[in-house]
């Protein structure tokens, strides 16, 4: 830094009424005695050793702000479809074809799409075997959740209710399309899940659905890639389903219940979503992937004295009888998939707490000299409700009076209370700090504001 444009800067900024002061003095008593309370500023102040420069912070990081703007209903569609199309193609990648489970009852038409694949007898052709697969993951259970919705058109609302049906149409048909294509189903971005070793001993018709067996944990390198999976996707569901909930949706089916006591018990929507994730995964886990890998691994050993007089090495065939022997075990249960599901969810809870912290409050204290200006723009908001407390304070450096509102507001209306205050008082001083805890009364909005 030139330090010495600076201090000439200064001094003529200091020069004030045929006087001058000292730039180690600039904010001293004596100096805030004469100095003009018209006068400005100066923007770069020298001290001891260094030169102070007087900035403009904006660090307010309220996530997605600009999804709470209200908006017509054909733009939030639009992002609803896309935000739908995204996460379509993410779930076969990262869910479907890993062997990793989504959330909520989608688990479930999963599970079933497993187990019941599994079961299948050889005279189902593979092309009918794969479109019931994927008819059952895909598309089952929002058939199944139609009461839920019903649910949530009279307890939360008709708004709401549609913008979560049109996601989970839209994102499934997307999903089932991409099924439906040859190969898909065993794409994989990193890693490899098909199970190669046990292929060899699965009957010809089962071979396409060894990876319907969990990895076992000595699949180092597999093992990794699928912790990879499952960290990605949970920080990409959480911007999927912080987005809907933001614009008035929700992105599951159990997210219409999660919203509902949400709203009733005034919490976090992602811990309540969250831990209903974790009982469906325990559940889920067992249909979807214990039972039918279990039964995958008995035909296996049917054939196994056929395998054996093949031409397999000692050693493959040493390595097929080891993955045979985890049949019914605790390892096929609390598997790789298994913890990579739960490990998708908490990185799941934890990144959508951040993104979309529902009913989280902060304190807002506005400094500013035009304070009835900034309260009846506040007080009149036609589209949020905020109490408000102001008093005298006096300024450490110049002696002069200021008036302080303060607001105990919800976190993510804030940037609408920054801008209405900015519209009146461009120079203000506003810091927001957390509120660890409350006992009264608070307005909170039962909609989108």
């Amino acid at each position: 830094m030139d330090y010495k444009k600076v201090i000439d800067k200064c001094k003529m900024c200091l020069t004030r009424k045929n006087k001058k002061f000292k730039l180690n003095e600039i904010y001293d008593k004596d100096y805030d005695n004469h100095v003009d309370p018209h006068d400005e500023l100066c923007s770069d102040v020298v001290k001891k050793n260094t030169v102070y420069k007087r900035t403009k912070m904006s660090n307010f990081g309220l996530k997605l702000s600009n999804f709470y703007k209200a908006m017509p209903m054909w733009k939030i569609l639009l992002i609803t479809i896309v935000t739908a199309i995204f996460f379509g193609i993410i779930s076969v990648f990262f869910v479907k074809n890993v062997g990793i489970y989504n959330f909520g009852f989608a688990a479930f038409g999963q599970a079933a799409a497993r187990l019941i694949t599994s079961s299948m007898p050889e005279s189902i052709a593979p092309t009918v075997r794969n479109l019931i697969d994927q008819a059952i993951f895909w598309i089952a259970y929002i058939i199944l959740s139609i009461p839920i919705f019903i649910f949530g058109y009279k307890k939360i609302g008709r708004v709401f209710t549609n913008l979560t049906v049109i996601f989970l149409v839209v994102s499934s048909m997307v999903s089932f399309l991409i099924g439906m294509i040859p190969g898909a189903n065993q794409a994989y971005i990193i890693g490899n899940f098909d199970n190669e070793i046990i292929k060899k001993a699965l009957p010809k018709y089962q071979v396409q659905l060894s990876s319907i067996i969990p990895l076992l944990w000595s699949d180092a390198g597999n093992v990794i890639a699928l912790m990879i999976y499952s960290i990605c996707y949970g920080y990409m569901l959480a911007w999927v389903f912080a987005i809907i909930a933001v614009i008035g949706g929700t992105a599951g089916v159990t997210g219409v219940i999660g919203e509902w006591y949400a709203n009733t018990k005034q919490k976090s929507f992602g811990s309540i979503s969250g831990n209903m994730n974790i009982i469906i995964i325990f559940i889920t886990v067992a249909l979807g992937s214990y039972l039918p890998g279990s039964l995958l691994l008995e035909n296996a050993e049917r054939n196994f004295d056929q395998i054996a007089n093949s031409n397999l090495s000692q050693i493959q065939i040493e390595a097929i009888k080891d993955v045979i022997s985890k049949k019914w075990s605790a390892e096929l249960y609390f598997s790789p998939n298994f913890v990579a599901t739960i490990l998708t969810n908490i990185v799941y809870i934890l990144v959508l707490n951040k993104l979309f912290p529902k009913f989280k409050l902060v304190r807002v204290e506005i400094f500013s000299t035009h304070y009835e200006l900034v309260q009846t723009k506040l007080a009149n908001d036609k589209r949020i409700v905020t109490g408000l407390t102001m008093f005298k304070a006096k300024g450490g450096f110049k002696g002069e009076h200021i008036d302080v509102i303060t607001s105990i507001t919800l976190f993510r209306q804030v940037p609408r209370l920054i801008k209405r205050v900015r519209a009146v008082d461009p120079d203000a001083f506003i810091a927001v700090s957390d509120v660890t805890s409350i006992d009264g009364y608070v307005y909170l909005p039962t909609e989108k504001f």
